[in-house]
Protein backbone atom coordinates (compact mmCIF):
# COMPACT_ATOMS: atom_id res chain seq x y z
CA UNK A 1 0.00 0.00 0.00
CA UNK A 2 1.51 3.24 -1.13
CA UNK A 3 0.80 6.33 0.99
CA UNK A 4 0.19 9.66 -0.90
CA UNK A 5 2.39 12.60 0.28
CA UNK A 6 0.71 15.74 1.64
CA UNK A 7 1.84 19.18 0.28
CA UNK A 8 3.81 21.37 2.73
CA UNK A 9 1.76 24.34 3.77
CA UNK A 10 2.93 27.82 2.39
CA UNK A 11 5.13 29.89 4.72
CA UNK A 12 3.69 33.20 5.97
CA UNK A 13 6.61 35.71 6.39
CA UNK A 14 6.82 39.54 7.49
CA UNK A 15 9.01 42.29 8.98
CA UNK A 16 10.33 41.81 12.38
CA UNK A 17 9.93 44.52 14.97
CA UNK A 18 13.64 45.32 14.63
CA UNK A 19 13.28 45.96 10.91
CA UNK A 20 10.30 48.23 11.46
CA UNK A 21 12.16 50.28 14.04
CA UNK A 22 15.16 50.65 11.77
CA UNK A 23 12.93 51.80 8.91
CA UNK A 24 11.20 54.33 11.14
CA UNK A 25 14.56 55.68 12.29
CA UNK A 26 15.76 56.12 8.72
CA UNK A 27 12.52 57.88 7.74
CA UNK A 28 12.72 60.15 10.77
CA UNK A 29 16.30 61.10 9.97
CA UNK A 30 15.24 61.99 6.42
CA UNK A 31 12.29 64.06 7.57
CA UNK A 32 14.38 65.90 10.17
CA UNK A 33 17.05 66.56 7.54
CA UNK A 34 14.44 68.04 5.20
CA UNK A 35 12.99 70.22 7.97
CA UNK A 36 16.47 71.41 8.93
CA UNK A 37 17.22 72.21 5.28
CA UNK A 38 14.01 74.23 4.95
CA UNK A 39 14.72 76.07 8.21
CA UNK A 40 18.26 76.86 7.13
CA UNK A 41 17.06 78.03 3.72
CA UNK A 42 14.43 80.22 5.37
CA UNK A 43 17.04 81.74 7.69
CA UNK A 44 19.41 82.38 4.81
CA UNK A 45 16.57 83.98 2.83
CA UNK A 46 15.63 86.22 5.77
CA UNK A 47 19.24 87.25 6.25
CA UNK A 48 19.56 87.97 2.52
CA UNK A 49 16.44 90.11 2.58
CA UNK A 50 17.67 92.01 5.63
CA UNK A 51 21.07 92.52 3.99
CA UNK A 52 19.40 93.71 0.80
CA UNK A 53 17.27 96.18 2.79
CA UNK A 54 20.38 97.39 4.64
CA UNK A 55 22.18 97.92 1.33
CA UNK A 56 19.23 99.82 -0.11
CA UNK A 57 19.02 101.95 3.03
CA UNK A 58 22.71 102.82 2.72
CA UNK A 59 22.22 103.79 -0.91
CA UNK A 60 19.23 105.95 0.00
CA UNK A 61 21.26 107.79 2.63
CA UNK A 62 24.16 108.32 0.23
CA UNK A 63 21.86 109.71 -2.48
CA UNK A 64 20.27 112.01 0.09
CA UNK A 65 23.73 113.16 1.18
CA UNK A 66 24.34 114.46 -2.34
CA UNK A 67 21.38 116.82 -1.89
CA UNK A 68 22.03 118.27 1.59
CA UNK A 69 24.42 121.12 2.36
CA UNK A 70 27.89 119.87 1.43
CA UNK A 71 29.46 121.68 4.39
CA UNK A 72 27.39 119.56 6.80
CA UNK A 73 28.82 116.28 5.51
CA UNK A 74 31.18 115.78 8.43
CA UNK A 75 31.08 113.05 11.09
CA UNK A 76 29.88 115.58 13.68
CA UNK A 77 27.10 117.16 11.61
CA UNK A 78 26.08 114.71 8.86
CA UNK A 79 23.71 112.52 10.98
CA UNK A 80 21.58 115.48 12.09
CA UNK A 81 21.48 116.92 8.55
CA UNK A 82 20.38 113.58 7.08
CA UNK A 83 17.81 112.87 9.80
CA UNK A 84 16.13 116.19 8.96
CA UNK A 85 15.20 114.78 5.53
CA UNK A 86 11.71 113.31 5.21
CA UNK A 87 11.85 109.51 5.43
CA UNK A 88 15.14 109.33 7.33
CA UNK A 89 13.93 110.47 10.74
CA UNK A 90 15.01 108.60 13.87
CA UNK A 91 12.34 105.91 14.44
CA UNK A 92 13.00 105.74 18.18
CA UNK A 93 14.47 109.00 19.54
CA UNK A 94 14.46 107.56 23.07
CA UNK A 95 16.88 104.78 22.11
CA UNK A 96 20.60 105.49 21.69
CA UNK A 97 21.81 106.02 18.13
CA UNK A 98 19.95 106.58 14.89
CA UNK A 99 17.24 103.98 14.27
CA UNK A 100 15.45 103.40 10.95
CA UNK A 101 12.86 100.66 10.20
CA UNK A 102 12.90 98.87 6.84
CA UNK A 103 11.09 95.61 5.91
CA UNK A 104 10.12 94.91 9.53
CA UNK A 105 13.74 95.20 10.62
CA UNK A 106 15.17 97.96 12.77
CA UNK A 107 18.60 99.18 11.68
CA UNK A 108 21.05 101.26 13.67
CA UNK A 109 22.70 103.71 11.27
CA UNK A 110 26.07 105.36 11.72
CA UNK A 111 27.64 107.89 9.36
CA UNK A 112 31.32 108.80 9.27
CA UNK A 113 32.85 111.32 6.89
CA UNK A 114 36.24 112.77 6.10
CA UNK A 115 37.55 115.32 3.59
CA UNK A 116 39.50 113.87 0.68
CA UNK A 117 42.18 115.94 -1.04
CA UNK A 118 42.83 114.57 -4.52
CA UNK A 119 46.61 114.75 -5.08
CA UNK A 120 46.16 115.31 -8.82
CA UNK A 121 45.77 119.08 -8.27
CA UNK A 122 48.27 119.36 -5.44
CA UNK A 123 47.71 119.22 -1.71
CA UNK A 124 46.11 121.74 0.58
CA UNK A 125 48.69 123.14 3.01
CA UNK A 126 46.32 124.74 5.49
CA UNK A 127 44.42 123.24 8.43
CA UNK A 128 43.77 119.60 7.52
CA UNK A 129 41.58 118.72 10.50
CA UNK A 130 38.96 116.24 9.35
CA UNK A 131 40.94 115.08 6.30
CA UNK A 132 41.16 111.43 5.33
CA UNK A 133 44.90 111.63 4.72
CA UNK A 134 47.86 113.25 6.50
CA UNK A 135 47.23 116.20 8.82
CA UNK A 136 49.96 118.33 7.22
CA UNK A 137 51.14 118.96 3.69
CA UNK A 138 53.91 121.04 2.17
CA UNK A 139 52.36 121.30 -1.30
CA UNK A 140 50.02 124.08 -2.39
CA UNK A 141 46.34 123.71 -3.34
CA UNK A 142 43.91 126.60 -2.87
CA UNK A 143 41.05 124.20 -2.11
CA UNK A 144 41.95 120.78 -0.78
CA UNK A 145 38.33 119.82 -0.20
CA UNK A 146 37.81 117.86 -3.44
CA UNK A 147 35.14 115.53 -2.08
CA UNK A 148 33.85 113.93 1.09
CA UNK A 149 34.37 110.20 1.69
CA UNK A 150 31.19 108.97 3.36
CA UNK A 151 30.86 105.65 5.22
CA UNK A 152 27.26 104.65 5.99
CA UNK A 153 26.83 101.53 8.14
CA UNK A 154 23.45 99.84 8.66
CA UNK A 155 23.54 97.32 11.52
CA UNK A 156 20.96 94.87 12.87
CA UNK A 157 21.76 92.37 15.57
CA UNK A 158 25.33 91.18 15.09
CA UNK A 159 25.26 91.91 11.37
CA UNK A 160 26.27 95.12 9.62
CA UNK A 161 26.50 96.38 6.05
CA UNK A 162 28.95 99.25 5.41
CA UNK A 163 28.65 101.35 2.26
CA UNK A 164 31.42 103.75 1.21
CA UNK A 165 30.75 106.51 -1.32
CA UNK A 166 32.22 109.81 -2.44
CA UNK A 167 30.26 113.07 -2.53
CA UNK A 168 31.88 115.53 -4.92
CA UNK A 169 32.39 119.13 -3.83
CA UNK A 170 29.74 121.19 -5.71
CA UNK A 171 32.43 123.80 -6.34
CA UNK A 172 34.29 121.16 -8.35
CA UNK A 173 37.13 121.05 -5.87
CA UNK A 174 38.86 123.90 -7.72
CA UNK A 175 37.34 127.25 -6.76
CA UNK A 176 36.98 128.52 -3.19
CA UNK A 177 34.24 127.06 -1.02
CA UNK A 178 31.66 128.88 1.12
CA UNK A 179 31.89 127.65 4.70
CA UNK A 180 29.28 129.80 6.45
CA UNK A 181 26.54 132.38 5.89
CA UNK A 182 25.63 134.65 8.83
CA UNK A 183 23.51 137.77 9.00
CA UNK A 184 21.91 140.44 11.13
CA UNK A 185 18.90 139.98 11.37
CA UNK A 186 19.72 136.33 11.98
CA UNK A 187 18.57 133.44 9.82
CA UNK A 188 15.46 131.84 11.37
CA UNK A 189 14.45 128.17 11.73
CA UNK A 190 12.98 128.22 8.21
CA UNK A 191 16.37 129.28 6.74
CA UNK A 192 14.98 132.75 5.95
CA UNK A 193 16.25 136.17 7.04
CA UNK A 194 13.11 138.02 8.29
CA UNK A 195 13.27 141.82 8.00
CA UNK A 196 10.71 143.70 10.08
CA UNK A 197 9.77 147.37 10.58
CA UNK A 198 12.62 149.63 11.61
CA UNK A 199 15.35 147.60 9.84
CA UNK A 200 17.31 149.69 7.33
CA UNK A 201 19.97 147.19 6.26
CA UNK A 202 20.91 143.51 6.30
CA UNK A 203 24.47 142.86 7.46
CA UNK A 204 25.99 139.78 5.83
CA UNK A 205 29.12 137.86 6.82
CA UNK A 206 30.22 135.11 4.43
CA UNK A 207 32.92 132.63 5.42
CA UNK A 208 34.99 131.00 2.64
CA UNK A 209 38.16 129.09 2.09
CA UNK A 210 40.93 131.38 0.82
CA UNK A 211 39.51 133.60 -1.95
CA UNK A 212 40.54 136.84 -3.62
CA UNK A 213 37.04 138.10 -4.43
CA UNK A 214 33.38 137.55 -3.62
CA UNK A 215 30.47 138.43 -5.90
CA UNK A 216 27.09 139.07 -4.30
CA UNK A 217 23.65 140.04 -5.55
CA UNK A 218 20.67 141.02 -3.43
CA UNK A 219 17.98 140.05 -5.93
CA UNK A 220 16.42 143.53 -5.92
CA UNK A 221 17.94 144.64 -9.28
CA UNK A 222 19.85 147.49 -7.59
CA UNK A 223 22.14 146.13 -4.89
CA UNK A 224 25.14 143.86 -5.28
CA UNK A 225 28.75 143.96 -6.37
CA UNK A 226 32.19 142.45 -5.98
CA UNK A 227 34.41 142.53 -2.90
CA UNK A 228 38.13 142.07 -3.57
CA UNK A 229 41.11 141.08 -1.41
CA UNK A 230 44.08 140.45 -3.76
CA UNK A 231 46.09 138.75 -1.00
CA UNK A 232 43.22 136.41 -0.16
CA UNK A 233 40.59 136.35 2.60
CA UNK A 234 38.29 133.91 4.38
CA UNK A 235 35.73 136.36 5.84
CA UNK A 236 33.65 138.80 3.81
CA UNK A 237 31.37 141.33 5.48
CA UNK A 238 29.09 143.79 3.72
CA UNK A 239 25.70 145.50 4.20
CA UNK A 240 22.67 145.31 1.96
CA UNK A 241 21.18 148.83 2.35
CA UNK A 242 17.39 148.69 2.36
CA UNK A 243 16.64 152.40 2.73
CA UNK A 244 13.81 153.78 4.83
CA UNK A 245 10.24 153.29 3.57
CA UNK A 246 7.85 156.25 3.59
CA UNK A 247 5.03 156.08 6.09
CA UNK A 248 1.96 154.68 4.27
CA UNK A 249 -0.11 157.65 5.44
CA UNK A 250 2.30 160.07 3.74
CA UNK A 251 2.68 158.12 0.50
CA UNK A 252 1.31 159.62 -2.72
CA UNK A 253 1.54 158.48 -6.32
CA UNK A 254 4.25 161.14 -6.83
CA UNK A 255 6.48 159.64 -4.12
CA UNK A 256 9.79 158.27 -5.40
CA UNK A 257 10.33 154.72 -4.23
CA UNK A 258 14.01 154.88 -3.19
CA UNK A 259 13.82 152.04 -0.66
CA UNK A 260 13.71 148.26 -1.10
CA UNK A 261 9.99 147.36 -1.23
CA UNK A 262 8.45 144.59 0.84
CA UNK A 263 8.52 141.13 -0.72
CA UNK A 264 8.34 137.58 0.70
CA UNK A 265 11.41 136.19 -1.09
CA UNK A 266 14.41 138.18 -2.24
CA UNK A 267 17.04 135.67 -3.35
CA UNK A 268 20.54 136.75 -2.39
CA UNK A 269 23.45 134.95 -4.11
CA UNK A 270 27.14 134.70 -3.18
CA UNK A 271 30.10 133.23 -5.08
CA UNK A 272 33.82 133.41 -4.24
CA UNK A 273 36.68 133.38 -6.80
CA UNK A 274 40.35 132.55 -6.49
CA UNK A 275 43.29 134.56 -7.87
CA UNK A 276 43.01 132.90 -11.30
CA UNK A 277 39.31 133.80 -11.56
CA UNK A 278 38.10 130.22 -10.96
CA UNK A 279 34.58 130.37 -9.47
CA UNK A 280 33.70 128.45 -6.32
CA UNK A 281 30.46 127.62 -4.53
CA UNK A 282 27.30 129.43 -5.61
CA UNK A 283 25.19 129.87 -2.49
CA UNK A 284 21.72 131.42 -2.14
CA UNK A 285 19.86 132.92 0.81
CA UNK A 286 16.18 133.92 1.00
CA UNK A 287 15.37 137.28 2.60
CA UNK A 288 11.75 138.17 3.43
CA UNK A 289 10.97 141.87 3.93
CA UNK A 290 7.82 143.07 5.67
CA UNK A 291 8.40 146.58 7.01
CA UNK A 292 5.09 148.35 6.35
CA UNK A 293 1.44 147.92 5.55
CA UNK A 294 0.45 148.20 1.86
CA UNK A 295 0.54 151.57 0.12
CA UNK A 296 -2.41 153.23 -1.57
CA UNK A 297 -2.85 152.16 -5.20
CA UNK A 298 -2.38 154.59 -8.09
CA UNK A 299 -4.07 155.32 -11.43
CA UNK A 300 -7.50 154.06 -10.34
CA UNK A 301 -9.76 154.69 -13.34
CA UNK A 302 -12.88 153.35 -14.99
CA UNK A 303 -16.10 154.04 -16.78
CA UNK A 304 -19.37 152.70 -18.16
CA UNK A 305 -19.26 150.19 -21.00
CA UNK A 306 -22.44 150.03 -23.08
CA UNK A 307 -20.85 147.38 -25.32
CA UNK A 308 -21.35 144.90 -22.46
CA UNK A 309 -24.75 146.05 -21.26
CA UNK A 310 -23.69 148.99 -19.13
CA UNK A 311 -21.17 147.29 -16.86
CA UNK A 312 -18.61 149.51 -15.14
CA UNK A 313 -15.01 148.61 -16.03
CA UNK A 314 -12.35 149.52 -13.48
CA UNK A 315 -8.55 149.28 -13.49
CA UNK A 316 -5.56 150.48 -11.46
CA UNK A 317 -1.78 150.30 -11.44
CA UNK A 318 -0.48 147.10 -9.86
CA UNK A 319 1.28 147.51 -6.52
CA UNK A 320 5.07 147.74 -6.57
CA UNK A 321 5.24 145.62 -3.38
CA UNK A 322 5.94 141.92 -3.77
CA UNK A 323 3.86 140.87 -0.77
CA UNK A 324 0.64 142.32 -2.19
CA UNK A 325 -1.15 139.24 -3.50
CA UNK A 326 -4.59 140.52 -4.52
CA UNK A 327 -7.00 143.46 -4.67
CA UNK A 328 -10.59 144.02 -3.58
CA UNK A 329 -13.02 146.61 -4.94
CA UNK A 330 -16.08 148.04 -3.17
CA UNK A 331 -18.91 150.27 -4.38
CA UNK A 332 -20.15 152.92 -1.96
CA UNK A 333 -23.66 152.18 -0.77
CA UNK A 334 -26.39 153.57 -2.97
CA UNK A 335 -29.84 154.69 -1.87
CA UNK A 336 -31.39 152.14 0.47
CA UNK A 337 -28.41 149.76 0.44
CA UNK A 338 -27.40 149.00 4.06
CA UNK A 339 -23.63 149.06 3.42
CA UNK A 340 -20.93 149.25 0.79
CA UNK A 341 -21.08 146.48 -1.81
CA UNK A 342 -18.07 144.20 -2.42
CA UNK A 343 -17.75 144.09 -6.21
CA UNK A 344 -14.52 142.15 -6.75
CA UNK A 345 -13.13 140.00 -3.95
CA UNK A 346 -9.37 139.34 -3.81
CA UNK A 347 -8.71 139.41 -7.55
CA UNK A 348 -5.07 138.75 -8.53
CA UNK A 349 -5.13 141.10 -11.51
CA UNK A 350 -5.49 144.88 -11.64
CA UNK A 351 -8.91 144.90 -13.34
CA UNK A 352 -12.49 144.55 -12.17
CA UNK A 353 -15.94 144.82 -13.76
CA UNK A 354 -19.09 145.73 -11.85
CA UNK A 355 -21.60 143.56 -13.70
CA UNK A 356 -24.60 144.94 -11.76
CA UNK A 357 -24.13 148.67 -11.22
CA UNK A 358 -27.00 150.71 -9.78
CA UNK A 359 -29.80 151.57 -12.15
CA UNK A 360 -30.11 155.16 -13.26
CA UNK A 361 -27.72 157.66 -14.75
CA UNK A 362 -26.26 159.14 -11.56
CA UNK A 363 -22.63 159.14 -10.43
CA UNK A 364 -21.19 156.01 -8.76
CA UNK A 365 -18.34 155.88 -6.25
CA UNK A 366 -15.85 153.00 -5.92
CA UNK A 367 -12.71 152.30 -3.93
CA UNK A 368 -9.98 149.65 -4.25
CA UNK A 369 -7.66 148.29 -1.55
CA UNK A 370 -4.55 146.10 -1.88
CA UNK A 371 -4.30 142.93 0.19
CA UNK A 372 -0.97 141.84 1.66
CA UNK A 373 0.16 138.58 3.28
CA UNK A 374 2.43 139.22 6.26
CA UNK A 375 4.97 136.83 7.85
CA UNK A 376 2.18 135.01 9.67
CA UNK A 377 0.26 134.73 6.36
CA UNK A 378 -2.48 136.94 7.72
CA UNK A 379 -4.30 139.27 5.32
CA UNK A 380 -3.55 142.97 5.79
CA UNK A 381 -5.59 145.53 3.83
CA UNK A 382 -4.05 148.76 2.61
CA UNK A 383 -5.73 152.17 2.40
CA UNK A 384 -8.44 152.84 -0.15
CA UNK A 385 -7.99 154.60 -3.47
CA UNK A 386 -11.29 156.20 -4.50
CA UNK A 387 -12.93 156.89 -7.87
CA UNK A 388 -16.16 158.60 -8.94
CA UNK A 389 -17.76 157.45 -12.18
CA UNK A 390 -19.60 160.54 -13.46
CA UNK A 391 -23.24 160.62 -14.40
CA UNK A 392 -24.18 159.46 -17.88
CA UNK A 393 -23.60 162.05 -20.59
CA UNK A 394 -25.82 161.52 -23.61
CA UNK A 395 -23.19 163.13 -25.83
CA UNK A 396 -20.63 160.44 -25.04
CA UNK A 397 -20.22 157.69 -27.63
CA UNK A 398 -18.06 154.62 -28.08
CA UNK A 399 -15.00 154.82 -30.38
CA UNK A 400 -15.07 153.35 -33.85
CA UNK A 401 -14.03 149.78 -34.52
CA UNK A 402 -10.33 149.13 -35.32
CA UNK A 403 -9.78 148.09 -38.94
CA UNK A 404 -7.96 145.37 -40.87
CA UNK A 405 -7.72 143.03 -37.90
CA UNK A 406 -5.59 140.03 -38.86
CA UNK A 407 -3.78 137.16 -37.20
CA UNK A 408 -0.53 135.61 -38.39
CA UNK A 409 2.05 133.23 -36.98
CA UNK A 410 2.27 129.73 -35.64
CA UNK A 411 2.63 128.71 -32.00
CA UNK A 412 2.74 132.38 -30.89
CA UNK A 413 0.36 134.19 -33.25
CA UNK A 414 0.41 137.98 -33.57
CA UNK A 415 -2.84 139.92 -33.94
CA UNK A 416 -2.53 143.26 -35.73
CA UNK A 417 -4.93 146.04 -36.78
CA UNK A 418 -5.16 149.60 -38.00
CA UNK A 419 -6.20 152.35 -35.55
CA UNK A 420 -9.71 153.40 -34.71
CA UNK A 421 -10.74 156.63 -36.40
CA UNK A 422 -11.17 158.05 -32.89
CA UNK A 423 -7.56 157.22 -32.04
CA UNK A 424 -7.08 160.56 -30.30
CA UNK A 425 -9.30 159.42 -27.42
CA UNK A 426 -8.37 155.72 -27.48
CA UNK A 427 -6.26 154.80 -24.44
CA UNK A 428 -5.77 151.12 -25.29
CA UNK A 429 -6.99 148.25 -27.46
CA UNK A 430 -8.47 145.11 -25.92
CA UNK A 431 -8.00 141.56 -27.28
CA UNK A 432 -10.55 138.77 -26.79
CA UNK A 433 -9.90 135.07 -27.39
CA UNK A 434 -12.47 132.42 -28.37
CA UNK A 435 -15.49 134.59 -27.58
CA UNK A 436 -16.82 138.12 -27.12
CA UNK A 437 -17.93 138.03 -23.46
CA UNK A 438 -16.11 139.74 -20.58
CA UNK A 439 -14.85 136.30 -19.54
CA UNK A 440 -13.08 136.06 -22.94
CA UNK A 441 -10.98 139.17 -22.39
CA UNK A 442 -7.45 137.97 -22.90
CA UNK A 443 -5.11 140.94 -23.03
CA UNK A 444 -4.72 144.58 -23.90
CA UNK A 445 -2.14 147.03 -25.15
CA UNK A 446 -0.43 149.46 -22.80
CA UNK A 447 -1.54 152.50 -24.83
CA UNK A 448 -3.54 153.61 -27.84
CA UNK A 449 -0.51 153.78 -30.14
CA UNK A 450 0.29 150.05 -30.04
CA UNK A 451 -1.41 148.20 -32.88
CA UNK A 452 -0.37 144.57 -32.30
CA UNK A 453 -0.60 141.86 -29.66
CA UNK A 454 1.25 138.51 -29.48
CA UNK A 455 -0.38 135.51 -27.85
CA UNK A 456 2.59 133.81 -26.17
CA UNK A 457 0.40 131.16 -24.56
CA UNK A 458 -1.56 129.88 -27.54
CA UNK A 459 -0.23 126.41 -26.80
CA UNK A 460 -0.12 125.37 -30.44
CA UNK A 461 -3.95 125.44 -30.54
CA UNK A 462 -5.96 127.39 -33.10
CA UNK A 463 -7.92 130.28 -31.54
CA UNK A 464 -10.35 132.95 -32.65
CA UNK A 465 -9.42 136.56 -31.77
CA UNK A 466 -11.37 139.84 -31.58
CA UNK A 467 -10.11 143.39 -31.04
CA UNK A 468 -11.88 146.47 -29.66
CA UNK A 469 -10.89 150.08 -28.95
CA UNK A 470 -11.39 151.65 -25.49
CA UNK A 471 -11.50 155.42 -25.00
CA UNK A 472 -10.61 157.61 -22.03
CA UNK A 473 -14.14 157.24 -20.62
CA UNK A 474 -13.78 153.43 -20.84
CA UNK A 475 -16.44 153.22 -23.53
CA UNK A 476 -15.65 150.25 -25.76
CA UNK A 477 -16.16 149.86 -29.50
CA UNK A 478 -17.78 146.88 -31.15
CA UNK A 479 -15.47 143.87 -31.51
CA UNK A 480 -13.72 143.20 -34.81
CA UNK A 481 -12.95 139.59 -35.77
CA UNK A 482 -9.34 138.80 -36.71
CA UNK A 483 -9.21 137.23 -40.17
Amino acid sequence: MVMASCPRPARHGGFTIIEVLVAMLLLLVGVLGTVSLIDTASGVGSTSRSREAATNLGREIVETAREVDYDLLLTSTAPAALQAVNGLQDTDPAAPGWQIDRRNTRYTVTVASCIYDDPKDGAFSGDRTGYCGPTTSAASDSNGDDYRKLTVTSAWGARRVPLIANVVNPAGGFGPRITSVNSTPTINANSIIPVIAGTTSVAMTIGTTSATSLNWDAGDAKNGGQLAEPSGATTWSFPWPLGTPVDPAAYTCATTVNWVPDAPAYLMTFQPFDSSGTPGDLRTQIVAIDRSTPYRLCDFAGGRNSQHGGVVDLQWRASFEGDVVSYSVWRNKQGAEPSDRLVCDAVPTSECSDANPPTGDGAIEYYVRPQQKNFALNTVLGPAASLTIPAVNAADSAPSVPGNVAVAGGTQPTISWTPSSDDGSVIFYRVYRDGQAIANRYGKTSNGATLAFTDKAAGGTSHTYYVSAVDDGFAESALALAL
